[in-house]
């Protein structure tokens, strides 16, 4: 390890010497790229993965990832280039065909030979664009292939074309124009010319009748290979994109030394333990098997977010002068756009957009908020008071409004009036089946049919269910005996507002977590004391487990249940001091799954208040400004019972 750690440092010095001052002429010229690229080799680290025998560093994978975001910190054209060889490395090594690894692997590592890939066509959707034919001796392929990054400067390629059974063939063939004695050929065209790391020298290839000989075969994949090893390396070009921020953040650090203005100090701060959080995060989902691929996407989003911010944030602090082309700024932003894309899936691609349209409605200047267009968010608090009491069906409820016979006069509120202002509502309730995650002995959930359409004239079904399924509510008496039961709840006492606090970062490291007293309290500085009659919801992130019940549930094989939850230290704070009106949570229970002794329900059902179990949608809901509308089956002392939950979020949480 130490070794492994006395590389890294080299690689380092190396990057900072001879990459970092000319990080602009690599990215536009692609012999000043290939003497970064022969660098590399001369330190023996183009090959990282590959074991000592083959002349590989035989680094693991998470010194590979360190090295991926360090070359990215300081030239996202090394880094993009170098990758494509270090994937060549790795196919050649697990295709296990010994004449290529012997051909081949001795030489990678220092650079002498240098290959690309070509097979992200696999991934389109459609008929293939490249094609092999089975013959004697090999196979035949025609057709082009998109993207093949490093014409001029790497030899050859591995290509990949579809087998008329769907498998796929991976071959390596020449990036230079060739043409066989059989009469087949190979052509490239022109370098693309590309808004970022033009130097990489992207071109298209063409095949007619190319013949891939057997010999020369890396191996065959199975139909689908591409999607399942997608999902397998979501992760991979994370600490591409993490590189990239963190050479934006390099930005702002050089600027503090010519600018003494205070708040670039703090945005360098708080996006450094932001990228510091996505790191370990990631490192985390990396090595733990129980992170869901959702999980894992959105961990990738969350990278690429940040290194467009962080990129974005070197823009800002170089002022008029970004607009240079040669400015490092202007290089690092349009480097952030390129690694968006990278590798991009359509699920990626999803999970980038739902990152990027999370909305911060804090963040809005207040006039911005009150301006909202029609569709958009509205703030009716921003309105006269006049206006407010005029609103239209769906934008404010005003029970006493809302009564038939209401005698209050037009446009004035009464005594006494209460009213929930809104710009969305936000449903936290799953839907039911007999599949979704049930507590270990709990009764199934389960449907039948009494009366059809066809036959009665109705439909009509019976469902069976425990009083504490699904997304659900306890009563006092589930963990006191002289407790009320669910029929007890007033109809007031249902509609309360709540807050939401995010232990996503503890519990994508920890899945035992349980929210500390000080979580609260930092919770607090940035978002204002926690008032009284409040409902604080912990939003760990185990609503996107929720389809896998052995996920969410996560049970070990001496049936101990793993997912966070409150403290009862917590639960003692938010109760003496802060007197709050109850809690809630994305997991099964307010209780972390290995606390025996249901603390944090027995505490909170001392009295009749709140405790919602198995909610979802919280990653959509702010941090503050939210009220909750409860709806309960009234069931006769019941000691629970599933829970229609709808949030209304107001616009300004001000």
């Amino acid at each position: 390890m130490k070794v492994l750690s006395n590389l890294l440092d080299s690689i380092e010095s190396y990057l900072q010497r001879s990459v970092a001052p000319i990080a602009n002429k690599i990215d536009r010229d692609s012999d000043t790229l290939f003497q970064a690229l022969q660098g590399l080799g001369e330190l023996g680290v183009l090959a990282l993965r590959i074991p000592t025998e083959w002349n590989g560093a035989g680094a693991n994978e998470e010194t590979f990832q360190s090295f991926q975001e360090l070359v990215a910190r300081y030239s996202g054209a090394l880094a993009f280039l170098q990758v494509q060889h270090q994937s060549a490395a790795g196919m050649i090594f697990e295709g296990r065909n010994s004449s290529l690894m012997q051909a081949y692997l001795p030489r990678m590592s220092n650079g002498e030979v240098l290959l690309g890939i070509g097979f992200s066509q696999l991934r389109r959707e459609g008929d293939p664009v490249i094609l092999a034919l089975p013959v004697d001796g090999g196979y035949l392929l025609n057709g082009f292939v998109p993207w093949v990054t490093g014409w001029g400067l790497f030899q050859e390629f591995i290509v990949a074309a579809s087998l008329p059974d769907g498998r796929a063939v991976f071959g390596i063939v020449p990036l230079v124009e060739t043409y066989q004695e059989t009469g087949g050929n190979i052509t490239f065209s022109q370098p693309m010319e590309l808004a970022a790391m033009t130097s990489t020298n992207t071109v298209t290839a063409t095949l007619k009748n190319w013949f891939l000989t057997d010999d020369i075969i890396v191996s065959i994949k199975p139909p689908g290979w591409i999607h399942e090893n997608d999902k397998k390396n979501v992760l991979r070009s994370t600490f591409l994109a993490m590189g990239c921020a963190r050479s934006g953040l390099d930005i702002l650090e050089n600027t503090l030394q010519n600018k003494s203005l205070p708040f670039i100090p703090k945005a360098f701060d708080s996006l450094t333990q932001e990228l510091s959080r996505c790191r370990t995060a990631i490192k985390a989902a990396e090595k733990n098997p129980s992170f869901t691929l959702d999980e894992k996407l959105q961990l990738r989003a969350q990278a690429i977010d940040l290194a467009g911010r962080c990129a974005h944030a070197a823009v800002t602090v170089s002022s008029g002068a970004a607009n240079y082309i040669n400015h490092p700024a202007q290089r690092v932003y349009r480097e952030a756009l390129v690694f968006t894309v990278t590798g991009q899936t359509t699920a990626v691609m999803e999970a980038t957009l739902k990152q990027l349209t999370q909305k911060n409605p804090e963040a809005e200047p207040p006039y911005y908020r009150s301006q909202a267009q029609p569709g958009s968010e509205l703030t009716l608090e921003a309105e006269p008071p006049y206006y407010r009491s005029q609103a239209q069906p769906g934008s404010e409820l005003t029970p006493s409004q809302a009564q038939p016979g209401y005698e209050g006069r037009e446009g004035l509120p009464t005594a006494g009036e209460k009213s929930i202002t809104y710009s969305k509502v936000i449903d936290l309730s799953h839907i039911i089946d007999p599949d979704i995650p049930q507590w270990p002995g709990d009764p199934k959930v389960e449907f039948e049919t009494i009366a059809e359409i066809a036959k009665d004239g109705y439909y009509l079904r019976r469902f069976s269910l425990g009083e504490h399924s699904a997304t659900h509510m306890n009563a006092p008496n589930s963990f006191h005996a002289s407790g009320v039961g669910i029929d007890a709840y007033s109809a007031e006492s249902l509609i309360v507002p709540a807050v939401v606090i995010d232990i996503r970062a503890k519990t994508m490291v920890d899945s035992d977590y349980e929210l500390a007293i000080a979580d609260i309290l930092s919770w607090e500085q940035q978002y204002g004391q926690i008032p009284a009659g409040i409902v604080v919801l912990l939003y760990t992130g185990w609503q996107q487990k929720w389809s896998d019940s052995q996920a969410f549930l996560n049970q070990d094989a001496d049936g101990n249940l793993h997912f966070p939850g409150f403290s009862s230290e917590a639960t003692q704070f938010l109760l003496r001091a802060r007197q709050i009106a109850g809690v809630g949570i994305d997991t099964h229970g307010v209780d972390a799954g290995l606390n025996a002794t249901f603390a944090t329900n027995r505490l909170v059902l001392e009295k009749p208040r709140i405790v919602l179990e198995n909610l979802t949608n919280l990653d959509q809901l702010p941090p503050k400004g939210t009220t909750l509308v409860i709806g309960v089956l009234r069931l006769k002392g019941g000691s629970g019972s599933a829970a229609a939950v709808l949030a209304f979020v107001r616009n300004n949480q001000d």
